[in-house]
């Protein structure tokens, strides 16, 4: 399309670009072609009339020194040369108006939330430089968003073509109960399919989460599929680094992708080595320019292991000795991790194959494997969610299962920043009855976010839902209990960057005998923990609330 366009006459080029910038095809096409250059002219030719606009008088006077009477091309051009540090000066001022227009413009029609909108264009307007570099770090990211649906569609199109479908035994989500009305929504907003005929084990904390998946990697014999959004170089990342490097040794295919960002500290040396050994290693999304802002922003919150696809783990625990030893800022580090099998290990791996896909831009091979067979009577959902998905279907998720909830929603999150739907799902919920429960850690490891969770605390405690905060050490548990009968867990956090902006997967369990489990798990956790009480939380310092409205204010913008 570059070419094309440049061959143009100048005056269709001006018009092939007011047509693309009208329409939504054309503004696709723009996106698609390497139209950075493109861009850059459009700006540059912009700012060429605002500048031309502004210095109007000296131009008229340079016309006159250049053909009024007496006039020389010399004296033109010392007039001109004098004028050259002003001119400069006023024609970067007509770019840095022009790029801020441009993207006022971006804002205005792209991004859908009009508490942001106002607040990035107040940004722009009260801090003209300052604010375009917070935009290019912190903003909406609307090229990015064009990148994720191409890969959407190529992750669609691999999938057709190479990536086996397994999964074994699948119900049928069309029910009118209100579980099967949660499965119904996610087979069409996540394309999960709910599997029957499988069983599920809670992990509690670092040590027995990491005890089962060693276990399970140690006695794989066709693949290992791994992949994590922070890797430790410690003693626990080191004894799974080991497992890896051995089973490759043994014949066995093992595929590993970390986000490079999440795995920031990792070092080259541990991946050299599992490389060196066989082990085929893919960083998701590495950083670097141009595309800084959107490979910063987009991160690969997700923590998968399959093997053989018979049996698999997810949950909030990365791999570190810090999930098992805790830190000294926060303590004991409180988790929850999960173990499947049955025929939803087949679905959690095809999620892994989808992400490899992309990191090594081809399928993996057929292994030629048999799906899952059935080992329990638990119907699953496993649930994806990210850029390249047309709606935020784990949030979609949390809201069907609160608002179809009869009795109960017990809600466990190590950052509470949940937005407007579900903040108005939670409050009517319980307003009509709903015994509803929100556990949030007493420490933090992100100060930000732990003030802007606080800052939605007091709309829920007039509503009358219950608010825990947990005191023992640092929970980090994300998971949600509707009615005693429908279990949510996974990597999903209940803030905008995991509902809105990350790579995340989460499992919706609907059975009974499951959800007890997890029952048992969170009333020992209440014991370890406080409750807010309304009359007391009114009276906490002004300074508190600035903090809180600090918080929320920043969250907001992610």
């Amino acid at each position: 399309m570059g070419r094309r366009f440049l061959a143009l006459p100048e005056r269709e080029r001006f018009r092939a670009l007011s047509r693309c910038l009208r329409t939504k095809e054309g503004c696709a096409a723009l996106k698609r072609s390497k139209g950075t250059g493109f861009l850059l002219l459009f700006l540059f030719g912009f700012a060429t009339a605002l500048f031309l606009f502004s210095r109007w008088d000296e131009l008229t006077a340079a016309g006159r020194v250049l053909f009024g009477d007496g006039g020389s091309l010399g004296g033109a051009f010392r007039h001109v040369l004098g004028s050259l540090p002003g001119l400069i000066r006023e024609y970067s001022s007509a770019f840095l108006w022009a790029y801020g227009l441009f993207i006022a413009g971006v804002i205005f029609l792209e991004e859908k939330n009009p508490d942001r909108t106002i607040a990035w264009l107040l940004v722009l307007i009260l801090l003209p430089v300052v604010g375009f570099v917070l935009y290019l770090f912190f903003g909406p990211d609307i090229r990015g968003r064009g990148y994720f649906r191409r890969l959407k569609r190529k992750k669609r199109r691999i999938r057709q073509e190479g990536t086996p479908q397994q999964g074994g035994n699948r119900g049928d989500p069309m029910s009118g109960s209100p579980e099967q009305k949660t499965a119904l929504m996610l087979s069409k907003s996540a394309r999960a399919l709910l599997t029957t005929g499988n069983s599920v084990k809670m992990l509690l904390n670092g040590e027995e989460t990491f005890s089962a998946i060693t276990d399970a990697l140690s006695r794989a014999e066709k693949y290992i599929h791994m992949e994590y959004y922070s890797i430790a170089n410690d003693t626990i990342g080191n004894t799974i680094k080991d497992i890896l490097i051995r089973k490759a040794g043994e014949g066995v295919r093992v595929n590993v992708i970390f986000d490079s960002v999440g795995s920031w500290d990792l070092g080259t040396r541990y991946v050299v080595a599992l490389k060196n050994a066989g082990v085929r290693v893919h960083s998701f999304l590495p950083v670097s320019f141009p595309s800084l802002r959107r490979e910063l922003n987009f991160r690969n919150h997700r923590k998968i292991v399959v093997a053989d696809g018979t049996i698999g783990f997810m949950g909030g625990l990365n791999i570190g000795d810090m999930y098992i030893e805790g830190e000294p800022s926060i303590g004991f580090w409180r988790d929850t991790h999960i173990e499947l099998t049955g025929p939803a290990v087949s679905c959690l791996d095809d999620i892994f194959r989808a992400d490899w896909a992309f990191c090594d831009n081809k399928p993996l091979e057929d292994l030629a494997l048999a799906p899952a067979p059935p080992a329990g009577e638990a119907p699953v959902q496993i649930a994806a969610s990210g850029p390249d998905n047309n709606w935020k279907s784990i949030l979609q998720g949390y809201f069907s299962l609160i608002t179809n909830a009869r009795k109960s929603v017990w809600l466990c999150t190590p950052y509470f920043v949940p937005g407007e739907p579900l903040m108005t799902a939670l409050a009517v919920a319980a307003m009509s009855g709903v015994d509803v429960r929100v556990m949030i850690p007493h420490k933090t490891d992100h100060a930000i976010v732990y003030w802007a969770s606080l800052s939605n605390l007091e709309e829920l405690l007039k509503a009358g839902v219950k608010v825990y905060r947990y005191e023992k050490g640092f929970i980090h548990s994300k998971i949600l209990i509707a009615d005693g009968s429908s279990v949510s867990v996974g990597t999903a956090n209940l803030d905008a960057r995991s509902l809105e902006i990350n790579f995340e997967v989460q499992a919706f369990i609907y059975d009974a005998s499951v959800a007890r489990d997890f029952i048992r798990a969170y009333e020992n956790d209440m014991e370890e923990s406080s409750q807010f009480r309304l009359h007391e939380w009114l009276r906490r310092p002004f300074s508190q609330k600035v903090l809180e409205s600090a918080g929320r204010l920043w969250s907001s913008q992610l």
